[in-house]
């Protein structure tokens, strides 16, 4: 007996921080791998001159620049 009850109470009601942590580890390692065979360098090199874009409009208008 585990804190008072039955074994297979215990493990059938407080296995799931063990079952969401192992996904997680799993899902993460799988996105990670699909991320590191994409090409972003398009995308990135947008966002940065989007960014950079924006931040010289809001400046010559006389807002704060972030």
């Amino acid at each position: 007996m585990i804190w008072g009850m039955p074994a297979q109470s215990f493990f059938a009601f407080l296995s799931w921080p063990v079952i969401y942590i192992t996904l997680s580890v799993i899902v993460y390692f799988i996105m990670k791998k699909q991320d590191d065979q994409v090409d972003d360098t398009e995308f990135e090199q947008s966002v940065k001159g989007r960014n950079a874009s924006s931040a010289k409009t809001e400046h010559a208008e006389g807002g704060a620049v972030k």
